[in-house]
């Protein structure tokens, strides 16, 4: 892919999250336009949102360099685990500003000061590596945390798309692995809308769409260390008057101050946004609007038991889904189990 080199960090960002770079090339410039290499063709999905975020870019045939691979996990840690446990270990792990989080199988906890040091040798960057301890659980969304290696605070800045954010990994939920999603809703978007996300956390959704579009959101969250961190990232993103806080339960305000402003509706609490839908119905304009839904869902269909979930908590607010217009999984959480995303027009 052909893109001008002022364009050419943002797009590199982009195909990492769409999955379509190819890391064992090495791009290389032309002139004002740097060459990306990539696994395969994009979808017309794709290339319409490569566009919209990175303005004019060519794909065509050229010929790259191979990259010399770095060692990955797996062989820095084969010289200090043994063989049964090196079947165990993990093969990736998310990277929060300069906090490395990682998943160890009950197998593989002795060795997790080794496991978090071939993290910290691998990236140098990294400062800190916390390993997981339990699932994700209650109203903030929040799991156990230990750390393995390094040292420092869990507060730190992450950088997406231009924006930053200041969070504290062990209080707040957030996940770098929803960065494509957050691009993908803020390109959604659209000039002069109003904008409520009913699960703001730290602001990821609405912080990036009021960077890029003339519009007003409101960022709802009920954890008082997430609405902190929010408050604190709109003004770290100068969008104060653009991304209104509020410290709320949302269904709370569906009948008071949001009843019938929005255009839009963000829905991502995927264990229980379905409890939320007739909140959300009540929150959009009377003429309708668009709602982005985050679920759970697995079996042989999930997609469809999302969209089906949605139709039923649409129905039960009294309004319908006049139409689908995406629906996509957007992560594997757990062996058949996704987390879905459905996109509708609800009126």
């Amino acid at each position: 892919m052909r893109v001008a080199k002022r364009r050419a960090q943002k797009a590199l960002a982009i195909l990492k999250d769409l999955g379509l770079l190819d890391r064992e090339l090495k791009p290389r410039r032309e002139g004002d336009l740097v060459l990306l290499p990539l696994l395969r063709d994009p979808s017309d999905q794709e290339l319409e949102f490569l566009r919209q975020e990175v303005g004019d870019i060519e794909i065509s045939e050229a010929d790259f360099p191979v990259r010399e691979k770095p060692r990955s996990l797996l062989d820095l840690l084969s010289t200090s685990l043994p063989p049964d446990a090196l079947e165990k270990a993990p093969r990736s792990f998310d990277i929060i500003g300069d906090i490395a989080v990682v998943e160890l199988e009950p197998e593989v906890w002795p060795y997790a000061s080794a496991i978090g040091s071939a993290i910290m040798a691998l990236h140098k960057r990294v400062r800190l590596v916390l390993a997981k301890k339990g699932p994700i659980s209650g109203d903030f969304r929040l799991r156990g945390l230990s750390p393995i290696a390094g040292s420092g605070p869990t507060e730190t800045t992450h950088r997406e798309h231009g924006c930053f954010f200041r969070l504290d990994v062990a209080r707040v939920y957030f996940s770098p692995r929803l960065s494509y999603e957050h691009a993908r809703v803020a390109s959604q978007a659209h000039d002069g809308e109003l904008v409520v996300d009913m699960f703001a956390g730290v602001g990821p959704f609405p912080i990036l769409m009021a960077k890029q579009k003339a519009l007003m959101a409101y960022a709802v969250d009920l954890n008082p260390v997430a609405f902190h961190y929010l408050t604190l990232n709109v003004v770290l993103n100068r969008v104060r008057g653009k991304v209104i806080p509020l410290l709320a339960d949302a269904r709370s305000l569906a009948e008071g101050g949001l009843h019938g402003l929005a255009d839009r509706v963000l829905m991502n609490l995927p264990e229980r946004a379905h409890e939320f839908l007739e909140a959300a119905c009540t929150i959009l304009r009377p003429e309708g609007g668009t709602i982005h839904f985050y679920t759970f869902a697995g079996g042989s269909s999930p997609e469809l038991e999302a969209i089906e979930r949605l139709r039923e908590g649409v129905r039960r607010a009294g309004r319908s889904v006049r139409r689908i217009l995406l629906v996509r999984k957007v992560r594997a959480v757990a062996p058949f189990r996704w987390q879905i995303v459905v996109d509708a027009e609800v009126v």
